[in-house]
């Protein structure tokens, strides 16, 4: 679709439009849930529980595989 746009310069509409649609975002996160089960409702809380969930992963820590 990208590729179209830039070939067909004179159709500002179609360009427009397009960037126009990659503008929009997201307002918020849905609600999540916790390892204990509890649902997570606060913008606080989910950062927090987005927050442990990437720690866990990105640590210095070497599992005993590699992927």
């Amino acid at each position: 679709m990208e590729l179209n746009l830039a070939r067909d310069a004179k159709n500002n509409k179609g360009f427009s439009r397009y960037a126009i649609q990659k503008r929009k975002v997201k307002e918020s996160v849905t609600p999540a849930m916790s390892k204990t089960g509890k649902l997570i409702t606060t913008d606080e809380e989910k950062a927090g529980v987005l927050n442990k969930a990437f720690a866990s992963v990105f640590t210095g820590n070497l599992s005993s595989h590699t992927s």
